[in-house]
């Protein structure tokens, strides 16, 4: 598939993820190819939120959710230990970008435990999730991990889940701008690597298209009205909320040429050739301007140069070291308590 679509990087997911010796021999093995075949490396993501949004399992180190660390006794130390620890665990097995940090802010008619954003956000308090999220884009970059804004312009204020079909946030402009663009202009002035849009239908912004197919949303709000000049992502176009409405071609289309430089399409590799066999015939037939793809190549090639040196095989040893001395420590502690339930995974 990398030979033969030729695609910027992968996302992994728990049915790709055994253990972290695994999973350091696929990175490796994908980096490898790449840096033969095309001189480049390639973007490797996970989503590693912590809670219940997580792929890498023990003895991965195991974080609650963001609710929950923003709740603690002493959040920001609790945030930090997270985004330092996770992007460490990830760099160590091959990873260069990391899906974190959820920047949506909590509806109050949101269940926190249940509902699709919940407990994965970090509160009800705009400065409070911006600085929940300055945190982990700091962690992040500190260990050469990619960090990924999501959900742009604001995931936490509905209740339908966009896996399965396309939620409607009915607030103004203004309440928008207030409160779930807050996080995201904190993050745009620290220059955030890449942002994730949301499969959300905003009347107030676009009455016809989502966040990810809107251009008024991208390229006008995002791109114009706060000035970010990162990398623009889509979430899944494979997931209910898109292609329950939009063909895999017409979704890739729209997202491009709203102004995404980067199309996730997570299950399905005919979908991934058929898009980009639409995106390829529009550029041909003059529908997509060539600045429009320049401009998207630009930002993923600055991109691969700021973390080149995160697009190197990982070093499979260094795995061993330190994955195998967490294991063998819990065996121990476990060997101890003979007779007792197993422990929680360690901290």
């Amino acid at each position: 598939m990398i030979d033969d679509l030729n695609p910027s990087g992968l996302i992994l997911f728990s049915r790709n993820i055994q253990d972290p010796f695994q999973t350091a021999a696929l990175t490796h093995d994908l980096q490898r190819h790449a840096l033969e075949t095309r001189s480049e490396g390639l973007f490797i993501g996970v989503d590693q939120e912590g809670g219940r949004v997580r792929r890498l399992n023990t003895p991965f180190t195991v974080f609650p959710p963001a609710l929950d660390l923003a709740l603690s006794d002493h959040p920001n130390d609790a945030v930090r230990s997270f985004g330092s620890i996770t992007a460490h665990e990830l760099k160590l097995v091959g990873f260069n970008t990391n899906f974190v940090p959820v920047l949506d802010i909590l509806g109050p008619a949101c269940d926190p435990g249940s509902s699709v954003i919940g407990d994965r956000s970090y509160g009800h308090d705009p400065q409070s999730v911006a600085s929940m999220g300055k945190i982990v884009i700091e962690a992040m970059r500190s260990e050469g991990i990619i960090p990924c804004c999501k959900h742009f312009p604001g995931h936490g204020g509905t209740l339908v889940d966009s896996h399965i079909d396309l939620p409607v946030d009915h607030r103004s402009v203004d309440q928008i701008e207030n409160c779930d663009l807050v996080p995201f202009k904190v993050a745009v002035d620290m220059q955030v690597d890449m942002v994730m849009t949301a499969h959300v239908l905003f009347p107030a912004l676009d009455p016809f298209f989502p966040a990810t197919l809107s251009p008024a949303v991208i390229s006008g709000m995002l791109r114009t009205r706060i000035g970010y000049q990162g990398i623009v992502i889509t979430d899944d176009l494979d997931m209910g909320a898109v292609a329950s409405h939009y063909s895999s071609e017409e979704s890739a289309l729209m997202a491009f040429s709203a102004g995404a430089d980067l199309l996730l399409i997570c299950n399905s590799p005919e979908k991934a050739f058929s898009a980009r066999s639409r995106i390829m015939e529009a550029l041909r037939d003059g529908e997509i301007p060539p600045e429009r793809l320049e401009e998207s190549l630009g930002r993923i090639r600055r991109l691969r140069k700021k973390y080149v040196a995160s697009m190197e095989p990982c070093n499979q040893s260094s795995v061993m070291d330190y994955f195998g001395s967490k294991l063998s420590t819990r065996m121990a502690v476990n060997s101890n308590q003979a007779g007792m339930p197993d422990l929680e995974p360690l901290r």
